[in-house]
């Protein structure tokens, strides 16, 4: 059997019992879907008040990048008005394979919860994963890692990750400090704090590998992978900055920030820094301190009211209790559910527990609630 074929027998059962809700029109996403998805995305996650939104750019850059293959990863279903009610998205990382990712993010409207959708929804996700991770697995291939996120206090997601099996696996705090009384620039020895290069993003990019390796949940970012990111819409060359020893020039630290303007209001907008990363021989040297304030001065001549970030509430580097130093403050809480299966296991009920290592998946878009 080709490995087509083999896929969709293997995910069938649970693609048939999406097939049998009621009323329901279920087909992959459709680049001219995105409008009314992202629309979809907007009400779900208002209503479900998650910090992290969804905007239809998002949804772009994720149908455009050469890593994504929506019409295997994605369904959206519609009512019989046409309206759209639910989505399913089991997103499979194909550019990585030392840890085989799939991110998990479906959605069902709210008025459509408590029937039993947004479990039928979970299902193909974890069953499209397996599937993908069964059929395309070689040797030397790592194990299956499939994740979702969710705010800490939406306790529907939640209760139905975890009776699908996916363990709480960290916690994350989503921070922010007002752009008023911000810190003097003061460069550390020996350190140049320096405008986003382009010509130096692969040297940034190893950087950030490197600084990040013993952060849990890692995943070294492929050159597609750093493409895509350096193409996305959010992405702000011109607030991003590098950290490079004076004596060498050789980048040593990088600070990759943001403009999620679908979480702004009209009163209230951020700069957002995605990735804050120094090399392990040049921390305890105040730089990560450099490139946030340096990064503040940026927010505030572009017109920002607040800087924001978000930190692993275990994070080996003490890197929450540097920003709690620089002001930030918690505004929401976030949790990833995760679940494993151990590489080489020959059938899905072998699980591993969570690595304790390793971060969130680079460009993925929130989990909405189901």
């Amino acid at each position: 059997m080709d490995p087509v074929a083999e896929h969709q027998q293997a995910e069938s059962p649970a693609r048939t019992h999406l097939s049998q809700i009621p009323g329901f029109t279920w087909t992959p996403f459709e680049r001219d879907d995105l409008p009314e998805v992202a629309d979809f995305y907007a009400t779900v996650e208002s209503f479900d008040r998650n910090p992290e939104r969804t905007s239809l750019a998002d949804l772009q850059d994720f149908w455009d990048s050469p890593r994504s293959v929506p019409e295997e990863d994605t369904l959206v279903a519609r009512d019989q008005s046409g309206r759209v009610v639910a989505t399913a998205w089991s997103g499979c990382n194909r550019s990585v394979t030392d840890v085989r990712e799939v991110f998990l993010g479906g959605a069902v409207h709210p008025g459509l919860r408590g029937r039993g959708i947004g479990r039928l929804v979970l299902e193909w996700e974890l069953a499209h994963g397996r599937a993908w991770h069964q059929t395309s697995r070689q040797e030397g291939f790592g194990p299956l890692r499939m994740r979702l996120l969710a705010p800490v206090d939406q306790d529907d997601i939640r209760d139905l990750a975890t009776r699908a099996g996916l363990a709480v696996a960290r916690y994350y705090f989503e921070m922010e400090r007002p752009l008023t009384d911000i810190p003097n620039r003061d460069r550390p020895e020996g350190i140049l704090i320096t405008p986003w290069d382009p010509d130096l993003a692969d040297e940034a990019r190893e950087v950030r590998n490197q600084a990040f390796r013993d952060h849990w949940g890692h995943t070294d970012a492929s050159p597609q992978m750093w493409a895509d990111r350096l193409a996305a819409t959010a992405f702000r060359p011109e607030w991003s900055l590098l950290a490079r020893d004076a004596d060498t020039l050789a980048v040593v630290g990088v600070a990759m920030n943001c403009a999620y303007e679908q979480d702004w209001s009209d009163d209230h907008r951020q700069g957002y820094t995605d990735e804050l990363g120094v090399l392990r021989d040049y921390r305890g040297r105040g730089v990560a301190r450099a490139l946030l304030v340096e990064s503040m001065h940026l927010f505030t001549s572009a017109g920002m009211d607040a800087a924001a970030l978000g930190v692993d509430t275990e994070n080996p580097s003490g890197a929450l209790g540097l920003y709690e130093g620089l002001g930030y403050r918690r505004r929401a809480s976030t949790c990833i559910h995760e679940l494993q299966e151990c590489a080489g296991a020959s059938r899905f009920t072998r699980w591993c527990p969570s690595p304790a290592r390793a971060a969130h998946v680079p460009g993925s878009p929130a989990t909405p609630a189901r």
